[in-house]
């Protein structure tokens, strides 16, 4: 194991030795450089918010949709309490006005059924046009009378008529088709009304919480107590539905009995069905809040297709930064809702709320393919820029490399040398320089001036022996004026030999003449004049 230690140790302090290329350098600054530059980029998105933003936007989808719903919902329930008391107005009217013309009271028509018949007789077409009119699937009317108080069940049997549509579908919405639900039944035969599969002669207040209170409290107009019932189960059948209780008030305050309309669960699935986009089915929903809880089944549920909905949950409501969170203990939904008042002059312990709810799986699903396109264009954005690293590394690196080749091989160009990189050329100068130098050091001349010097040395041929002599005597290093004594020739002889000399040698001066003696001297070829 130390043998194998001391072996790694002494390669590392091998690597450390050895230099690194230009190159590699270059392309390992340049991605120094891109992986900071890709960092910063990343965290700056980071901060603005650029990886939540799918936050933002569902928020900003669950906003919007929940203000639509809700204004079509509350407009919805608005204009059927609206229909619903002027129901109850005219209920009023008719049913006072029968009692008052026979001289009786609502409590004398107990037990009577051709009385009642006949006061379910006036109120039909009442019920029948605010079906026909309200956007409902049901209208009914109960008066606080029984067709026989010695029923066991007479406390909470009540007479009075029901109509509701028994073929609702998303299929054929136009044309569905009054069945005659609760009621006595000769009405029926009178206006060829089909019977409900689940008919019963009168209503079981008991299944409608807080009708019997409604009726039972002196009232001076409608307006001013009414309320939506809990969803509850339709007796005898697997439909549930709400049920909006309005009281039939009298002139001098007596309550006759209630009336309104009716929402089924299928009727509220058919009127809001789901809104698919790009997070999700999103589902409406009209439910009691209560205790941090959303209750399902005591509300209405729009269509649920594409989620797990199935309209019985008690969804615990947690609430967050951009959505709350609703959990059913198994599944889990994020959307947002909003209270909105249902009843009046009802002290009730819970609140209405119109809900927005998304599965949350379908919003992970969503989030994770926006984190993979991110992460995918996060990638293919380094890969380019470490591609354009290498590029720029090796297209700054290449005119170095070929300029030191060209060193190697001592192919520089006596013009100088043009890479594109000032410094390089002016290294590649001065190698010249020093090349020149050495060359003349050595006796080497370039092409040109080698030429020159040697039709200079080729023309000495054209001089006569005594020119030669004073051409001799220059090159020893003597003066003009010690020319005459030397060769034992007057002054005016020397100058017609030095002009003489001059033109033949092809120089126009005593100075040329002496530069080139001067250089043939330093190249080593002096000698080639004698």
């Amino acid at each position: 194991m130390r043998n194998k230690l001391k072996e790694i140790r002494a390669l590392n302090a091998f690597a450390k030795k050895q230099s690194v290329g230009m190159q590699r350098k270059l392309m390992l600054y340049w991605v120094s450089m891109i992986l900071v530059v890709f960092a910063a980029v990343i965290l700056l998105l980071s901060v603005a918010g650029a990886f939540s933003r799918n936050d933002e936007q569902l928020h900003e989808v669950l906003e919007l949709h929940l203000k639509n719903t809700q204004d079509n919902l509350v407009n919805h329930l608005d204009r059927l309490t609206a229909q619903s008391l002027h129901l109850s107005k005219e209920l009023s009217r008719e049913v006072e006005g029968a009692l008052v013309q026979e001289g009786i009271s609502l409590q004398q028509v107990n037990d009577d059924p051709q009385r009642l018949l006949k006061l379910q007789e006036i109120m039909y077409p009442l019920i029948n046009a605010t079906l026909q009119t309200a956007n409902c699937n049901g209208a009914y009317a109960i008066l606080n009378a029984t067709a026989n108080t010695a029923l066991a069940v007479a406390d909470h049997s009540r007479s009075g008529i029901h109509l509701r549509y028994s073929n609702l579908s998303a299929s054929s919405p136009v044309t569905p088709t009054v069945v005659y639900f609760r009621g006595i039944p000769d009405i029926a035969r009178q206006k060829d009304l089909e019977l409900h599969n689940r008919w019963n002669l009168e209503f079981d207040t008991d299944q409608i919480p807080g009708s019997r209170e409604l009726m039972d409290a002196p009232l001076e107009r409608p307006a001013e107590r009414y309320f939506w019932s809990h969803r509850i189960d339709l007796k005898d059948t697997w439909e549930s539905a709400m049920l909006l209780c309005v009281p039939i008030v009298g002139s001098d305050g007596t309550v006759y009995g209630i009336c309104g309309v009716e929402i089924s669960a299928l009727y509220f699935q058919l009127s809001y069905p789901t809104v698919e986009g790009q997070f999700g089915s999103a589902v409406t929903v009209l439910a009691p809040v209560q205790d941090s809880r959303l209750l399902l089944s005591e509300g209405l549920v729009g269509s649920v297709n594409g989620t797990y909905l199935d309209g019985q949950e008690a969804l615990r409501i947690h609430q967050g930064r951009y959505y709350h969170e609703y959990d059913t203990g198994t599944d889990r939904y994020i959307g947002l809702h909003q209270t909105i008042p249902l009843s009046k002059g009802e002290a009730e312990d819970t609140a209405w709320a119109v809900a927005i709810l998304v599965p949350q799986d379908s919003y992970a699903a969503y989030t994770a393919d926006v984190q993979k396109t991110w992460v995918i264009a996060a990638l293919v954005l380094l890969l380019v820029l470490l591609a354009l690293s290498f590029f720029l590394a090796r297209r700054f690196v290449r005119p170095i490399t070929d300029s030191l080749k060209r060193f190697q091989q001592e192919e520089l160009p006596e013009q100088g040398l043009s890479s594109g990189i000032s410094e390089v050329d002016e290294l590649a100068e001065f190698l010249n320089a020093r090349a020149r130098n050495q060359r003349l050091e050595q006796g080497e001349l370039p092409p040109n001036i080698a030429e020159l010097f040697d039709q200079f040395i080729a023309r000495k041929d054209l001089l006569t022996e005594a020119e030669r002599n004073i051409l001799r005597y220059y090159m020893d290093g003597h003066e003009i004026a010690e020319i005459p004594d030397l060769a034992f020739i007057s002054m005016s002889t020397v100058r017609k030999h030095n002009r003489s000399i001059y033109g033949k040698l092809g120089v126009a001066s005593r100075d040329e003449l002496m530069l080139y003696i001067d250089l043939l001297r330093r190249c080593g070829r002096l000698q080639e004049l004698f």
